[in-house]
């Protein structure tokens, strides 16, 4: 499974596919099996080498990582963030 952040570009690509009937997961394959089709002809297949290489070019956000999350079971945690939300919104 994957979890894939894209920019405002990219999700209107999406939505346009989408409204084409497109399925996104689809061409999310397609695309793993073109570019491993590629490395595979010339190569350099090399599964942790792939993964090392998407983590380079797109690195998890701060607020994705383990450190920066919430422990749901923690409630003056779950208040902090709550509040934390709430005076962000406009």
């Amino acid at each position: 499974m994957l979890n894939v952040r894209i920019g405002d570009e990219d999700a209107r690509l999406v939505r346009s596919l989408r409204d084409r009937g497109i399925s996104i997961s689809n061409v999310v394959r397609g695309a793993i099996r073109t570019e491993a089709g590629r490395m595979h002809a010339a190569g350099t297949l090399h599964p942790g080498a792939l993964l090392d290489e998407m983590r380079d070019r797109f690195p998890t956000p701060r607020a994705a990582t383990p450190e920066a999350r919430v422990k749901s079971a923690d409630r003056r945690q779950v208040q902090a963030l709550i509040r934390e939300k709430l005076r962000r919104r406009p």
